[in-house]
């Protein structure tokens, strides 16, 4: 939902990036893992019961030090720069194409202009990978953005025997991302 899409699912090699976890997550990939990237917790799509939604399942096939070094490895491929690449000649998104909801000291200092909210949001990312560099290219195992297939409460405690974490994520099992992958293809995915 932010100005620079993390990861970004609209690339052909979807990214990851520090963007938005800094030094938790991005860095802590290797080539060759593996990331299942679930919703927040709530009711989609008609759901009659609260539980997430399965949207991808990425393997990291690149890993680079940098966002320069990442986009020469798009261009090489002939790719479109993902959104989370920051550099020049790849602006951010404009506010419209956001969740329209930035930080707060950012809608503070913005007052409601929606260029400078835009410019505000994307400095703060370009000062966190100026401290975090780390930049995975990626290619996708399994992703549905449309219809992607329910994970229920009981699917989680069956698969993870608890609940865990989604937004600064465990690592898991082989077996427990296998699963995963089961349960989306029993949905026809």
């Amino acid at each position: 939902g932010s100005c620079r899409r993390e990861p970004d699912f609209e690339s052909r090699s979807p990214s990851i990036t520090a963007c938005c976890r800094a030094g938790k997550f991005a860095p802590h990939l290797n080539e060759g893992d593996r990331v299942a990237y679930l919703t927040v917790k709530g009711k989609y799509l008609g759901d009659t019961e609260y539980g997430w939604r399965l949207v991808a399942v990425l393997r990291v096939i690149k890993q680079f030090s940098s966002h320069d070094e990442a986009a020469s490895w798009y261009r090489q491929q002939r790719q479109a720069l993902p959104a989370n690449c920051l550099v020049d000649g790849n602006p951010p998104k404009r506010l419209a194409l956001t969740h329209r909801n930035p930080p707060k000291e950012i809608k503070e200092i913005a007052k409601g202009d929606a260029v400078l909210m835009v410019q505000e949001w994307d400095e703060e990312y370009h000062k966190r990978i100026a401290k975090w560099p780390d930049f995975r290219a990626t290619e996708a195992e399994f992703m549905d953005l449309r219809n992607p297939p329910q994970v229920s409460r009981a699917h989680m405690i069956e698969i993870f025997d608890r609940i865990p974490g989604t937004q600064n994520p465990p690592i898991i099992k082989p077996d427990e991302m296998e699963q995963l992958r089961l349960l989306a293809k029993t949905h026809g995915l």
